[in-house]
């Protein structure tokens, strides 16, 4: 029998250059997302929909530092965003949580790893799919924006929004692995070749496949246990087929290609929890981007 589902709407903006990601979770839902989860599933209970964890409007600094407001906010969110991947967890469930910019991957990564502690199971490890490593910290970001720093405090540095946010739930950055960067700040690129992670670049994928590449990262992550957690960023694919997303970074990913991987991910039933972010409609009126998101998280809960 097949896992249950349980939804969690990560409505936040705050993280990054544009405020509209906080209606992803809208758009993804509106594309049918719940159709597409319960297909082939007699019972539609197995899909459940706990509804959205919204972020409060603040005000935002311009600049590297985005003031107080926002990372009370940013804090006080993420916690409560962790909180209820946690309780998702307990009830043995599969937690697909779907947002929003990608500063969520702190609450949902973290309640993996504290899950994992509390029950004394292997910490799984963690497979990106992002155009970007998020490793910066408050020290090495150009930008100040939070979605490229939740990585940097998961895997154990001091990102100061954050550490309360990961405390018990730190990863292993040794089993953490990337697929699709290609957009990577010279600070956080230390950071990573640092921690010894696995990239796989666009580049690399399609000279060795995506197969290969997939099984591969899930060897890295998965560990001796075969368990990962997996976050699915819009923007891993080329802005040609996903122009919804808040950064736009040429050379990604072609969706044949993306959908092996994520499929194969799903048929794995290696996935712990699921991740697919950084949907922003109001650079996609068409929706196309939010239909691609649905068809992402279908196939990475095995449906």
């Amino acid at each position: 029998m097949p896992r249950p589902i349980e939804l969690l709407g990560a409505r936040i903006g705050l993280g990054g250059r544009c405020l509209d990601t906080r209606d992803g979770p809208i758009a993804i839902r509106s594309a049918g997302l719940h159709t597409r989860l319960s297909a082939g599933r007699t019972d539609g209970d197995r899909v459940r929909d706990l509804g959205d964890i919204v972020a409060r409007d603040v005000f935002r600094v311009l600049g590297r530092d985005p003031g107080m407001a926002v990372l009370q906010e940013a804090r006080r969110y993420s916690i409560e965003l962790r909180d209820a991947v946690e309780a998702v967890l307990a009830r043995g469930a599969l937690p697909c949580v779907i947002g929003g910019d990608h500063s969520l991957g702190a609450a949902t990564q973290a309640a993996v790893g504290r899950h994992a502690r509390r029950t004394g199971a292997d910490v799984p490890g963690i497979i990106w799919i992002d155009a970007h490593t998020d490793a910066n910290t408050m020290e090495t970001t150009p930008s100040g924006n939070l979605h490229g720093m939740m990585l940097a405090a998961v895997h154990g540095l001091h990102v100061p929004v954050f550490s309360d946010v990961v405390e018990g739930g730190l990863r292993d950055p040794r089993r953490t692995v990337y697929v699709g960067a290609r957009d990577i700040d010279d600070g956080e690129r230390e950071i990573v070749e640092r921690w010894g992670c696995r990239i796989f670049t666009p580049e690399e994928i399609a000279r060795i496949g995506p197969e290969r590449a997939i099984d591969e990262a899930m060897a890295i992550a998965g560990g001796a246990s075969g368990r990962c957690s997996v976050s699915f960023d819009l923007d891993s694919l080329d802005p040609s087929i996903a122009p919804g997303v808040d950064c736009h970074v040429p050379g990604g990913l072609d969706w044949r290609t993306a959908e092996v991987i994520l499929a194969r991910i799903g048929a794995s039933n290696a996935a712990v929890a699921v991740e697919v972010v950084e949907v922003n409609p109001s650079a996609d009126p068409s929706g196309k981007t939010a239909r691609l998101a649905v068809e992402a998280a279908a196939l990475l809960c095995g449906v």
